[in-house]
Formats: structure tokens, C-alpha cells, sequence
């Protein structure tokens, strides 16, 4: 380190040094992969139970849930293709 370098820098510096090689080298082992593995597994399994959850009382007052509105995107966007294809055909047949 230098000495002209701040003290607050010099002191982030040493701290990163000091927690660093721990945290790099508990990141490299294998209970770390299984407990990261393990909690993106729950992660999903929260998120699906949420929006299972939300999608039964949105139904329950008649509104639409958020898979809902993805599934109608999907029937406009191929319907849009359709279309497209369809002006596309009546153009070559119509000089």
C-alpha cells in the first residue's frame, strides 16, 4: 500500500484482504453449490405456491391472473402472424 493513499481506502483494503480469501474459498466448496441449489429450489417452489396462491383469489372475484394475461398475449401474437401472413399472400396474388 501506499502511503499516499487515504485512510479510509487503506482500511477497505485490508478488510476486503481479511474477508475475501474467506469468502472466496467457502464459495468454492461443495456444501456451498448444495445450499445455493437447494435455495433456488425454494425460491421457485415460493414463487409458483404465490402465484398459485394470487391466481385463486384473482379467479375467485372473477379477474384476470397474471398467466392469464400472458396466455392472451400469446393467442394476439400468433393471431398477429397469422394476419401478417395472410396480407402477405393477398399481396402476391393481387398486382
Amino acid at each position: 500500500m501506499s502511503a499516499n493513499q487515504p485512510l479510509w481506502l487503506r482500511a477497505v483494503l485490508r478488510a476486503e484482504r481479511a474477508v475475501g480469501t474467506r469468502v472466496e474459498s467457502a464459495v468454492r466448496t461443495d456444501t456451498y453449490f448444495d445450499v445455493v441449489s437447494r435455495l433456488n429450489r425454494l425460491h421457485g417452489q415460493v414463487n409458483r405456491a404465490a402465484e398459485d396462491l394470487s391466481r385463486r383469489w384473482l379467479h375467485l372475484f372473477n379477474l384476470p391472473a397474471g398467466s392469464d394475461v400472458r396466455r392472451m398475449r400469446e393467442q394476439l401474437s400468433r393471431i398477429e402472424r397469422r394476419l401478417n401472413l395472410l396480407a402477405d399472400e393477398v399481396t402476391e396474388v393481387v398486382p
